[in-house]
């Protein structure tokens, strides 16, 4: 009891004889403080606009604007995802033709040199939508690039100008690179989508041999296509439909993400058996597919026990197609340009242009087209042209590694 009592009467002491250690004033002086680091952080001044995500946004709708994608034509934040700490602003741009899409690409690609941001490669998707990422910092604008047809509203410059630098001693912008004087490349072509008619079989048989075929299979003209085009000595690939993203149907015989590594042995061998002649297999759709480890990595130990090679079509960013054939010995390789997403004459021509462009100044290049009248029709006038202008039209096997 003498303990507890001594415990009462100090702990009464300090209550009687002690001062409050925070008197009104001192607590009126720290509200004042709080207040003004508040009013601070609020009236702060904004960053540089360089530096900040709303100068990347509105360099973009500059660019968009200069090449006739004005303000009407910009749908921004139509979506926006949290993804790895990352928020990812999804937006859709219409061009008024193809030219004026690719030459605002390339501007977004100058942007790397310029302002801290780190730029996608560009992506062609099911439809002929063109999907390009720019990164900045904790923010990314995911741009869906589309064309919109209306040509005769819009003159585009016959030029790209350089976006203007950030006002510091070392910021120079890098135009596109021309080709060395002399410069040659290598350019394979691989036209998509044979089987389903006989009709232009015979005029893509007389286009030169190092153009490669790759063909549906189990359609109506599929083998027959497949025996014809290969005895015209071209090659013969297997255009193997796969799982797309968004649920469209790949056509028979697709592989899905659904399925066991035994259903996937099953669908790759009825598809090989069905395409005689096939050097190899390139993906028809497979935006879900391809960015599939488990199912990629089933799919190339098949081509790799049957000696096939792989081309990756590329219609995802997110693909894993080309990794997954490396382990597993398969000689792989990619698609680097698009030739008829927009199907017109003057629309593939600069497409084929583009596939030059990038051989002389890359070395060698993939383009992949289709089996159509109007893409035959301009490899028909454009091929022979090719040697002239320094390429040399080789067969795709001969850019796999």
């Amino acid at each position: 009891m003498a303990a507890s009592g001594g415990r009462s009467r100090r702990s009464k002491t300090r209550r009687k004889g002690g001062a409050d250690p925070f008197p009104p004033i001192l607590w009126l002086v720290l509200a004042v403080v709080v207040t003004a680091a508040l009013a601070w952080w609020l009236l702060r001044p904004a960053s540089a606009p360089d530096d900040a995500t709303g100068g990347v946004e509105a360099r973009l709708r500059e660019l968009a604007g200069r090449h006739g994608a004005g303000p009407e034509a910009i749908g921004a934040d139509l979506e926006i995802r949290k993804v790895d700490d990352v928020f990812v602003r999804s937006w859709r741009i219409v061009f008024p033709d193809p030219a004026s899409r690719q030459e605002f690409i390339a501007e977004v690609a100058l942007l790397a040199e310029t302002t801290p941001v780190v730029v996608g490669e560009p992506t062609a998707e099911v439809g002929g939508a063109i999907s390009l990422r720019v990164d900045h910092r904790v923010e990314a604008f995911a741009l869906d690039l589309r064309i919109s047809g209306r040509r005769a509203t819009y003159t585009r410059p016959e030029t790209i100008a350089a976006p203007t630098p950030r006002p510091t001693a070392t910021a120079t912008a890098t135009p596109r690179p021309s080709p060395p004087p002399g410069a040659r490349g290598r350019l394979a072509i691989l036209l998509d989508d044979a089987g389903q008619k006989l009709d232009l079989v015979p005029r893509a048989a007389a286009l030169p041999k190092a153009v490669g075929i790759a063909v549906l299979p189990f359609l109506p003209a599929s083998t027959e296509s497949a025996v014809a085009l290969h005895g015209a000595g071209h090659e013969v690939w297997i255009h193997l439909p796969m799982e797309a993203v968004g649920g469209a149907d790949p056509g028979p015989g697709a592989l899905l993400t659904t399925m066991s590594d035994d259903e996937l042995h099953d669908a790759v061998f009825m598809a090989v058996n069905n395409i005689p002649h096939a050097v190899g297999v390139n993906n028809h759709m497979g935006s879900l597919a391809t960015a599939d480890l488990r199912m990629m990595t089933a799919v190339m130990q098949d081509l790799s026990a049957l000696g096939l090679a792989f081309l990756d079509s590329r219609t995802t960013v997110d693909t894993v197609a080309e990794q997954a054939a490396q382990y597993q010995g398969v000689k792989t390789g990619r698609r680097h340009v698009f030739l008829d997403n927009d199907r017109s004459s003057a629309a593939i021509r600069e497409q084929l242009d583009e596939a030059v462009y990038r051989a002389l100044t890359e070395g060698e290049i993939v383009a992949i087209g289709h089996l159509n009248e109007l893409t035959i029709g301009v490899l028909e006038t454009e091929i022979p042209r090719l040697s002239g202008r320094g390429i040399s039209l080789v067969r795709p096997t001969e850019l796999l590694h």
